[in-house]
């Protein structure tokens, strides 16, 4: 028997907190006021039919009640899952869904209304005042990744802009000046209470019932005799209708002594001089606390003097805070939680200073981040601070991707692309096969929209096509962190990616065209490369590395076939593919080719430190020609004796088994490969003073 599927559900908060605080009261409430018009109707059947549906009216009047109180609780949430859309009693198919459009109300600029029509005309009305920008935004991206012909009104975009709009930063040559939220006390006060109300809401019944309960007791009583035919009376339905007023009666008499009561012990606590001042001291404190709040900065200004922060009322600007780009000392990352994150400022002084990242703008923390790198070229900010500084993508193709895959691929074989074949939406043309791995194809490709016809490379991955959805899942996810990782890593020694895209059950990585080829080819074809170049070779390697170390990135497949060498001699690192975010204690599987894995990252858990052992064997294969043999520490003056000491030694430290006896980052390896520069030109330097004192004495 097939496994089933099981549904992946979300819900959209629907109404304001006004309706859901009233939900209750609304219920017993209003239940009364239905049976003013109800009974005089249902009293005259009765007495038209005789005896037979009194206790069939009296039970109607309480199933209307009941009914109307279910279906309110549950319109106050938008239940969605990948077939239907629920909304109080109703479900309905996402996929007869034919269009979204918006209505307005008379004399209104801005729409009133959301409209989903359906097929056979059925429709779905909601108020866009029930709906936060969020809602509204979620549920049209639901909708348009389960339904790929659905017409959504172009207003609707501008809708969701326009109700999230925000102050854009102000930015004046070198000035930068941003809003910092730091005041939203009122703004977090309402979350807390929307994000409390759910726990002591519960508590609503009960207080509906002692408060309204007599009500309802009067209004039963009255129900029940109303729908008595007047020549029908017994005992029992006598003492029925006294019971029910008895109770009515009862139950007001003890709610106005309890209001009365406490009433009374009220203003005896009152009267007391010691609550007297403990309210005035209560009141004196909240005063201070309100002052406090309101004098806190509402903008971060940063220029080339520095970092400000500016407290702003009108056209009065009071500076609360200021630091020197010079005094800076350490920049990093405290994170509280994982809604509390801050910018510890430490000073050269010892003092330190604290930005609340969740008080500026996802927008504006890339802005501001921007800045400190222009204005301290010279410090290295913290790699966590950088990643949480910089906005998270909102694209997400995932569930567009694997709604396309629900339809039969067009290509029936696994078989490569062959040259002159269109792909990308009929815009690259297939040039020819340029590789051909384990991670899947490469492809040499021709821009058809582009002017030049410029050449690409396209990486292709089959995406399982008969898979459970779950694995197909998995592998688009893969596939969208490496495309997002490579988006990130903006360097020259890094393949740039121009787009990625997913088509015909295939995954493809857009990527810049490199006009050279790899080491491994370049030493089949050349032989072993002198000393010299390869630490010009190994220099570039260590800038690779530092750029993605800082930005705490672990290529974990650091080796010749993966080094692209140009026509202008400058190395290029590609295949991200296993390439994975430092996370301390972490971890993974074993990737990479054997030969250039260290210890560590057989075990699952490399490091930034295992990118220096591949750098070490890399080295060793382009002095020698040969792979170095996996688990060793490599020694190129074993197969190559003309070797220096200094360049042997720089090997086996960066392939040391133990990490504690390798390199501890790629700058220790610069500095070694530097000094290795320094020490040839001093040798150099010597021979041409002894060569001038030689011509000296001859000529003497």
């Amino acid at each position: 028997m097939p496994r089933r599927e099981i549904l992946r559900t979300k819900s959209i908060s629907y109404g304001d907190l006004l309706a859901q605080l009233f939900l209750w009261q609304k219920a017993f409430l209003l239940a009364p006021v239905w049976g003013v018009i109800v009974i005089p109707i249902l009293g005259f059947v009765c007495r038209a039919m005789g005896n037979g549906p009194t206790q069939l009216g009296f039970g109607l009047v309480l199933g209307i009640s009941a009914l109307y109180f279910l279906e309110d609780m549950l319109k106050r949430k938008i239940r969605l899952d990948d077939d239907r859309i629920y909304f109080g009693f109703r479900a309905f198919d996402i996929k007869s869904i034919i269009g979204v459009e918006v209505l307005y109300k008379k004399g209104k600029f801005l729409p009133a209304s959301l409209v989903l029509n359906f097929e056979k005309g059925k429709q779905l009305k909601l108020s866009l005042g029930g709906l936060t920008e969020e809602g509204v935004d979620t549920l049209i991206k639901h909708l348009q990744a389960r339904n790929s012909n659905l017409k959504t009104a172009a207003v609707l975009n501008t809708l969701v802009k326009c109700r999230s709009i925000k102050r854009k930063p102000l930015e004046s040559g070198d000035k930068l000046e941003i809003a910092y939220h730091s005041r939203r006390f009122v703004g977090e006060n309402i979350d807390v209470f929307k994000s409390t109300a759910r726990k002591w809401m519960r508590v609503g019944p009960v207080l509906t019932c002692v408060l309204f309960g007599p009500c309802w007791m009067g209004f039963l009583s009255q129900l029940y005799s109303c729908l008595q035919p007047h020549s029908y009376t017994s005992a029992m339905n006598l003492n029925l209708n006294r019971f029910f007023s008895q109770l009515f009666e009862a139950l007001l008499s003890s709610l106005g002594r309890s209001a009365s009561k406490a009433n009374e012990a009220f203003m005896a606590f009152a009267e007391n001089p010691l609550v007297a001042v403990l309210t005035a001291a209560g009141i004196a404190l909240f005063i201070l606390y309100l002052f406090k709040l309101l004098w806190r900065a509402n903008y971060v200004c940063a220029d080339p003097g520095g970092l400000k922060l500016i407290l702003r009322i009108g056209d009065i600007s009071v500076s609360l805070g200021s630091v020197k780009w010079s005094q800076i000392q350490e920049m990093s990352l405290s994170r509280k939680n994982s809604s509390s994150c801050k910018v510890k400022i430490t000073l050269s002084n010892k003092k330190k200073m604290e930005l609340d990242l969740s008080c500026i703008n996802e927008e504006d923390r890339a802005l501001l981040l921007a800045r400190m790198e222009k204005y301290m070229p010279h410090k290295q900010i913290d790699p966590e601070l950088s990643q949480a500084m910089l906005p998270k993508s909102e694209r997400s193709y995932t569930e567009i991707w694997l709604q396309s895959l629900n339809q039969a691929p067009e290509r029936k074989t696994l078989e490569p692309l062959e040259p002159g074949q269109i792909v990308g939406e009929n815009r690259f043309e297939v040039l020819r096969s340029i590789g051909v791995g384990g991670q899947g194809t490469a492809y040499l490709c021709r821009d058809l929209q582009s002017e030049t016809a410029e050449a690409v490379v396209l990486k292709e991955s089959i995406i399982p096509v008969f898979a459970d959805s779950s694995v197909r899942r998995k592998a688009l996810e893969k596939f969208e962190q490496e495309a997002s990782l490579l988006k990130s890593l903006d360097s020259p020694g890094v393949v740039k990616l121009l787009d990625y895209f997913v088509e015909d059950h295939r995954a493809y990585l857009l990527m810049e065209h490199l006009d050279g080829c790899n080491l491994r080819e370049l030493v089949a074809r050349e032989g072993p490369m002198s000393e010299e170049r390869v630490r010009d070779l190994a220099l570039q390697m260590t800038d690779v590395l530092k750029f993605l170390h800082a930005h705490g990135v672990v290529h974990r497949d650091f080796t010749p076939d993966n080094l692209i060498l140009n026509s202008k001699g400058k190395l290029k690192l590609i295949d991200f593919n296993v390439a994975q975010q430092i996370q301390g204690g972490s971890s993974g599987t074993i990737v990479g080719k054997h030969a250039y894995l260290p210890p560590e990252q057989f075990r699952g858990k490399a490091s930034a430190q295992s990118d220096l052992y591949a750098f070490g064997a890399t080295l060793y294969y382009l002095l020698s020609a040969h792979d170095p043999e996996p688990i060793s520490q490599s020694s190129p003056r074993s197969v190559k004796a003309d070797l220096s000491e200094a360049m042997d030694k720089l090997v086996q430290k960066s392939t040391a088994l133990q990490l504690n006896n390798r390199f501890e980052n790629a700058e220790e390896i610069e500095k070694a490969l530097l000094a290795m520069e320094l020490d040839e030109a001093q040798v150099i330097c010597n021979l041409n003073e002894s060569t001038s004192e030689v011509e000296v004495a001859q000529h003497g």
